[in-house]
């Protein structure tokens, strides 16, 4: 971390509390994802449920079933580790990234503010990520996160 090619984040996420007159079933607070890192710990409260995993989505979405969503029960004494796009890509694509979603509360669930701790571990910026078979052409860290970044702002063709 005392590197100048450090490129590690500690996030805080907040969710607004959200009102009972509001609940919307099938709704989400954040819609599913894989993240761009490597790994990301994260730290979620008791109670706080709407964390959810979608193990082996690569595989349902290629037979065409429809994704099967795991709930991930939120602890204090817990982390939960999400493999990230970047080791995937490291790995060959032999570890795949986790798709998940921040489902919004339902009935009966805790309303109020949602808080957790993201740890996103990233290679440094000057680390070149190349699979040990070459599946992917080498790139370093910077580019890559870099082009995943830009790619949210290129328009659908």
């Amino acid at each position: 971390r005392d590197s100048p090619e450090y490129q590690s984040t500690l996030r805080i996420l907040h969710y607004l509390p959200m009102p009972a007159a509001d609940l919307r079933p099938g709704e989400w607070r954040a819609g599913a994802h894989t993240d761009y890192d490597c790994l990301t710990l994260l730290h979620q409260r008791t109670g706080q449920r709407g964390l959810q995993v979608c193990p082996g989505a690569e595989a349902t979405l290629a037979d065409g079933e429809e994704l099967r969503w795991t709930s991930v029960e939120p602890s204090n004494d817990l982390i939960t580790c999400n493999i990230g796009d970047m080791l995937m890509r490291w790995s060959d694509d032999r570890l795949p990234s986790t798709l998940h979603r921040v489902t919004s509360p339902g009935p009966g669930d805790d309303l109020s503010a949602r808080y957790s701790i993201a740890f996103f571990a990233q290679a440094n910026r000057d680390a070149i990520i190349e699979g040990p078979s070459g599946v992917h052409a080498p790139i370093s860290a910077a580019d890559y996160l870099q082009e995943r970044i830009t790619a949210n702002f290129v328009p659908d063709a």
